[in-house]
């Protein structure tokens, strides 16, 4: 609710990555002594919400000049123009930034990238290899075009 409450007084949401996808279903108290746990102890867990389809489904109706631009990412290894459109439409995104995180030289612990940015009617912008900075100057200027368009 406070996510909701404080995303509504915003004009865009660029939500770069998950905090984590998962966690552990139980909670103890204390240490867990190797010895009661055996020689082959296992670790259940349990899914986290997703905050950007709950922001997706909460403004996703909503296409007055009052909704925030939604952007999320999509770290890609395969298939990633394909599984980024779907994710697009599954958490009720503006824009979508496929980022191929197989490619050299692009993706987690480098300074550039090599992405995708597909928005509305599957409006797709495919970006040479750059810096991330110069990455986040493409994804500003597509937030301000979809906000022009609302005015």
């Amino acid at each position: 609710a406070v996510i909701t409450t404080e995303a509504a007084n915003s004009d865009a949401i660029v939500m770069a990555a998950a905090v984590a996808d998962f966690r552990p279903a139980m909670v103890v108290d204390g240490k867990l002594k190797k010895e009661r746990l055996g020689d082959t102890p296992s670790l259940a867990l349990m899914r986290n919400t997703d905050v950007l389809a709950e922001l997706g489904r909460t403004f996703g109706a909503r296409k007055d000049r009052g909704r925030p631009v939604l952007v999320g990412f999509a770290a890609e290894v395969e298939h990633v123009e394909a599984n980024a459109r779907g994710k697009l439409a599954a958490k009720g995104c503006d824009l979508m930034v496929a980022n191929d995180v197989s490619a050299r030289d692009s993706g987690f612990e480098v300074d550039t990238n090599l992405v995708t940015i597909i928005g509305p009617s599957d409006e797709t912008v495919r970006l040479p290899l750059l810096s991330k900075d110069e990455v986040a100057h493409h994804i500003i200027d597509r937030i301000r075009a979809i906000m022009a368009g609302r005015e």
